[in-house]
């Protein structure tokens, strides 16, 4: 992880790396692949489904940020001349802003998703289904400017409309599944709310208005909120790929569920 910014910006990395100051020289990012503030995200995706649907390709959808380390680093190796012969062939790409964790939700609902678990979450999505096709390396591309070009190379090739089908996207079919998914991706978005505005405030040019207190409280809510986010991703994709009988689930998500968290038990005294 490389930090060549304010000592403030070390708390960007709640979701990932924040972006880095390049020291000799900068790598190219084609306009398409910066994120932009949109007032309507969904817009953006739907028209990428619907572009992909069209063009017989996969609608490759990268919901990130600018102040993120790996979203820039996604950017840069997309921009390279090889990933974008990858992509043109093969893939509608559509970066979409998160800013400071905003609620993207209606966005990762459209393709079967609860939500977003880390910048970037990058969705290989089947326009036909509107399924994720790629949960099998989703995780990998969280800590994308650590991920060797060949390795992007490989991995966006091995999605062709015009070969065998892949495996599909894991599917969520049982509604007490679903209903588990809804509630806890609430939680988590609970604390992307209170995290959100303190990430703003502790960017590059706000860093300095931060006290010694206000940064630890930051540091703790963000370890709080990477672990919430980091187990139940792992549990929704557990339990995604395992088949249970009606007695063994309810204990499952038992198992599954997190206890309280802090920004939850500031709205319960409330």
């Amino acid at each position: 992880m490389t930090i060549l910014v304010k000592a403030a910006s070390l708390f960007l990395c709640v979701i990932c790396a924040p972006a880095s100051i390049a020291t000799d020289e900068e790598r190219e990012v084609l306009p398409n692949y910066v994120f932009t503030p949109t007032k309507k995200p969904i817009l953006q995706a739907e028209a990428a489904l619907s572009k992909a649907l069209a063009e017989h390709k996969y609608a490759l959808i990268v919901l990130g940020a600018q102040w993120c380390h790996d979203s820039v680093g996604l950017a840069e190796n997309f921009s390279t001349n090889e990933m974008q012969t990858v992509l043109a062939e093969r893939y509608v790409t559509q970066f979409i802003d998160v800013a400071y964790l905003e609620d993207r939700r209606d966005i990762t609902n459209l393709v079967g998703y609860p939500n977003y678990f880390a910048t970037p979450t990058v969705l290989i999505v089947d326009p036909v289904s509107n399924t994720v096709m790629n949960m099998d390396s989703l995780k990998e591309w969280q800590s994308a400017d650590s991920v060797d070009l060949q390795i992007y190379i490989e991995q966006f090739s091995r999605f062709n409309q015009e070969d065998t089908p892949l495996k599909p996207a894991l599917k969520n079919n049982m509604l007490r599944l679903d209903a588990f998914e809804t509630q806890q991706s609430e939680r988590l978005q609970k604390g992307y709310s209170v995290l959100g505005p303190l990430l703003a405030a502790s960017d590059v040019e706000e860093g300095s208005k931060m006290t010694g207190k206000e940064r630890e409280q930051f540091l703790t809510l963000w370890r709080q909120v990477k672990k919430f986010r980091t187990h139940l991703q792992a549990s929704i994709h557990e339990l995604r790929g395992t088949e249970f009988d009606d007695s063994e689930l309810p204990q499952k998500l038992v198992d599954a569920t997190q206890k309280v968290q802090s920004w939850e038990q500031s709205v319960l005294e409330d």
